[in-house]
């Protein structure tokens, strides 16, 4: 027997897909995850977040909390993907 049914998630990428938007679909979701996953005050201290090609950039003015996150990339990339559910994120970079 056939279903006609369909989540209101499967229909969206359905849309997202026809009009070529996945692009822009992920950038969102990677850095709302980024923000969620460094915490408010990591995010108010981070000045700008992109998203291209697998690369996740923040910019951020403290030398310090940019070599602390240094550090942490390899785990934040891998939680964000993690949450995602797909391997979006490639490498992230500091600046």
């Amino acid at each position: 027997m056939y279903s006609n049914e369909h989540t209101l998630q499967d229909l969206l990428q359905q849309a997202f897909r026809r009009l070529d938007m996945d692009d822009t679909v992920t950038e969102i979701e990677v850095r709302r995850m980024y923000n969620a996953m460094v915490g408010d005050l990591i995010s108010r201290l981070t000045w700008k977040v992109s998203f291209k090609d697998g690369v996740l950039t923040a910019q951020m003015a403290s030398a310090a909390l940019r070599q602390e996150l240094f550090y942490r990339r390899n785990s934040l990339a891998e939680k964000i993907n993690d949450n995602l559910g797909r391997n979006a994120v490639k490498e992230i970079r500091f600046v």
